[in-house]
């Protein structure tokens, strides 16, 4: 994605991540109903244009999703794709690859909650080789092309006891949407994905009141100039906090006072 869609993504992903991290609960269904309510609106060429449209109100965008998913998801599902038709985006498929990408985040929260982050990546990449190390498999999945349940199928049966299962959900996911991209490089994009978010820095943040979106963004960019790289925060509202925040990054924990100092002294050093 580029431009306005980039940034409509990197906030509908930051607040899905932590409505996937905030309160425990396995997020692996959230990414079924998501790929669910991708798929039915790429099943019609006049829903994906309703939803995109940037002259179109937002209300009648949001009317149209619940009408349509209300009864057939979960609140998290139902609300994310309501974040998603709300915010503007470059390219029609865009809003598909949106909601898709949110379901991938959905599996790969799973695997960190899991603790095989890692071994689900590095899996992905290994299913990618295999593919294109295979002619016969690479056949059997370009001959599907037209049948996208199928191929998921077939790689589905070949990795299920060989592969994580979240490395199985994914895989199948990658080869099950119809698409001219070919299915090694699917599942590749899905592994790089997963590479980035594993590459980040995971923040609990505790706050006396719930922070604001531009107390949240300012949050992030001072964590994210202390660390060097993305900071995924995980909000959680605690009226007796001391000092009105606290932070925990790994082993490093904050308050409010000690991160402005080192936000002062980082862009004092830099000055």
């Amino acid at each position: 994605m580029r431009g306005t869609s980039s940034t409509s993504f990197a906030e509908v992903l930051r607040q899905a991540e932590a409505a996937f991290a905030a309160d425990g609960a396995a997020p692996e269904n959230d990414a079924q109903e998501l790929f669910s309510v991708a798929d039915a609106i790429d099943s019609s060429n006049q829903l994906v244009r309703t939803l995109s449209d940037p002259g179109r109100p937002v209300a009648v965008k949001e009317q149209t999703v619940r009408a349509l998913f209300g009864g057939r998801v979960g609140p998290r599902a139902l609300e994310l794709a309501l974040e998603v038709v709300r915010r503007r985006w470059s390219e029609q498929e865009d809003i598909l690859d949106a909601l898709e990408l949110l379901g991938v985040s959905a599996l790969l929260q799973q695997a960190h909650a899991e603790g095989v982050l890692e071994q689900v990546e590095s899996e992905q990449f290994e299913v990618a080789r295999m593919i294109d190390g295979s002619g016969e498999l690479t056949t059997a999945l370009d001959d599907a092309r037209e049948n996208p349940s199928q191929r998921a199928a077939l790689l589905t049966r070949l990795l299920e006891g060989r592969t994580h299962r979240l490395t199985v959900a994914l895989a199948a996911r990658a080869v099950g949407r119809r698409t001219e991209t070919k299915p090694a490089r699917r599942i590749e994009e899905f592994a790089r994905f997963a590479s980035d978010r594993r590459r980040r820095a995971f923040a609990t943040v505790h706050s006396a009141v719930p922070l604001d979106e531009t107390q949240q963004a300012r949050l992030g960019a001072v964590l994210a100039s202390i660390y060097g790289r993305e900071v995924q925060m995980n909000l959680q509202h605690d009226p007796e906090v001391v000092g009105g925040l606290r932070i925990q990054v790994g082993d490093d924990l904050y308050d409010a006072t000690v991160l402005a100092r080192l936000s002062r002294a980082r862009s004092s050093l830099v000055a």
